[in-house]
């Protein structure tokens, strides 16, 4: 893949993040993110969405071990009653 469209980095920009890309693909959208601001933008925008969602996961997995027995106990039960229904 040479000469990388907006378009391309964008449909690939999860496997580009995760370091899925061969070593060829990842060269080319590395030469395409030099020279294209926009790109860089969205990566940017891209990499601090998935920074925010893992730290929100992590928060909400401290604050699941605060939460009362009870508080937990009522809201499965509420929850499970809402899907029967």
């Amino acid at each position: 893949m040479s000469n990388v469209t907006c378009i391309e980095l964008i449909a690939f920009l999860d496997a580009y993040v995760d370091g899925e890309l061969d070593a060829d693909t990842r060269a080319d959208f590395d030469r395409h993110l030099l020279v294209c601001p926009s790109c860089r933008a969205y990566l940017a925008t891209y990499q601090e969405t998935i920074d925010l969602a893992r730290g929100a996961a992590e928060k909400e997995e401290e604050l699941a071990h605060d939460a009362p027995l009870e508080l937990i106990e009522a809201v499965l039960t509420s929850k499970s009653l809402r899907s029967k229904s």
